[in-house]
């Protein structure tokens, strides 16, 4: 369809601008609802005593892992209900419990959410009974109020001023040690960058072992087999140390038995070496004469006719030829 310019001057522009309104207004709603709309995520509500700090956009946490979101924060009676939204694969059963926790120094909270039980919640929502905050301010009192109104009162302002008066008799020797006090959070303050490396130092330290546990880990089982060694090399040192007792024992025992054989060829030994020893020159005497007389007979019966010149042979060629005629030529 075209449209001509004369028709479009023609339009009421006030008619223009209410339609670029409601398109305007039609497309903030749309922003927003895609913008809490949660795509893969299912919608679930918990009962809290109060808010514990807790903010809308804060992490909603399933055994340590972020799997939604808060979405809402509303005051219902004396409990706060508290609107969350939670991955669609996570089921939550009927004895689900949540717990707001601190999640960083910084003063950031979290849900914590622990799936239990078969089941389904009722109505999506965890009970008051199933959650719990990190403190409670009104317990707090409540316990305080009991504990307070259990003092009495006459009695405390009798043991306030027995104190007062031991600090004023005792004035004198509370004064040094405030003193001492003093100058000792003076040394604190003045070694503070010191205390800084001191502790800097242990903490590399601390990383150094932490990061050779390993190695300290293996030194100790090589020294586990060390030790085995060693107690498997004692137990043989002790099976030698026996076998050698039973062997010194059995030495005894053989010696104890043969002393009466032994000691009369040991006399007997002993009275040869006495003769031997008085024949001592004489024997001396005989070995070099007979040494001297040995070279004679090498020298005569080495190379020369003078042996068999003095010592002819026993018998003759012929006779020699008669005994075996067909040796002879």
């Amino acid at each position: 369809m075209k449209f001509s310019a004369q028709a479009l001057r023609q339009r009421d522009p006030f008619t223009v601008g209410i339609a670029a309104f409601v398109g305007l207004g039609l497309l903030g709603v749309m922003m927003v609802v895609l913008s809490r709309a949660s795509f893969g995520a299912g919608g679930y509500y918990a009962l809290l005593p109060h808010t514990a700090g807790i903010r809308v956009g804060e992490s909603v946490q399933v055994a340590g892992v972020d799997s939604g979101k808060v979405r809402s924060i509303e005051l219902e009676g004396h409990h706060v209900r508290l609107g969350f939204t939670l991955d669609r694969d996570i089921h939550l059963g009927r004895d689900t419990t949540a717990q707001v926790k601190v999640a960083t120094l910084l003063g950031t909270h979290m849900l914590a959410v622990d799936p239990r039980g078969a089941g389904d919640l009722n109505d999506d929502t965890i009970p008051l009974s199933q959650t719990s905050v990190p403190y409670n301010l009104q317990d707090v009192i409540d316990q305080g109020t009991g504990a307070l109104q259990a003092l009495n009162s006459k009695l405390l302002g009798q043991a306030l001023g027995t104190v007062a008066d031991t600090l004023r008799s005792s004035g004198p020797e509370l004064l040094p040690a405030l003193r001492g006090i003093n100058r000792i959070s003076d040394v604190v303050s003045h070694r503070s960058v010191q205390f800084g490396q001191l502790l800097a130092a242990s903490r590399r330290v601390t990383d150094q072992l932490s990061a050779s546990s390993g190695d300290l880990m293996r030194l100790m089982k090589q020294t586990d087999l060390v030790v085995q060694e060693l107690t498997k090399r004692r137990a043989a040192i002790h099976r030698l140390l026996i076998d050698v007792a039973d062997l010194s024992a059995s030495v005894r025992s053989m010696i104890a038995q043969t002393n009466g054989d032994v000691e009369p060829a040991l006399r007997d030994l002993q009275r040869v070496q006495s003769v031997l020893r008085a024949h001592d020159a004489d024997l001396r005497e005989v070995l070099r004469n007979l040494a001297v007389g040995s070279r004679y007979i090498a020298d005569a019966t080495g190379n020369g006719p003078w042996i068999e010149l003095y010592f002819p042979q026993g018998l003759s060629d012929d006779a020699e030829c008669n005994r075996s005629p067909g040796d002879c030529r």
